[in-house]
């Protein structure tokens, strides 16, 4: 039970993250500051970012960008 509860406080830390991106497209989105916004590590937020999506947070931004 504990482990489903902790997977989901990441994903809400995430998606935190992914309505930031979403929302600041034009903007700098630098790791240390997206790290912020889920309250992790840059290390670590970095590991849980690539689990989540399966993909790095540079390649995601781009996606998102051409994608808008």
């Amino acid at each position: 039970m504990f482990e489903e509860e902790l997977q989901a406080h990441y994903k809400n830390r995430i998606n935190r993250v992914f309505e930031f991106i979403d929302e600041n497209l034009e903007a700098n989105l630098s790791l240390q500051k997206l790290a912020d916004i889920a309250c992790f590590s840059p290390f670590h937020f970095h590991r849980i970012f690539k689990f989540i999506t399966g993909e790095r947070l540079n390649e995601y931004v781009k996606r998102r960008r051409i994608e808008k």
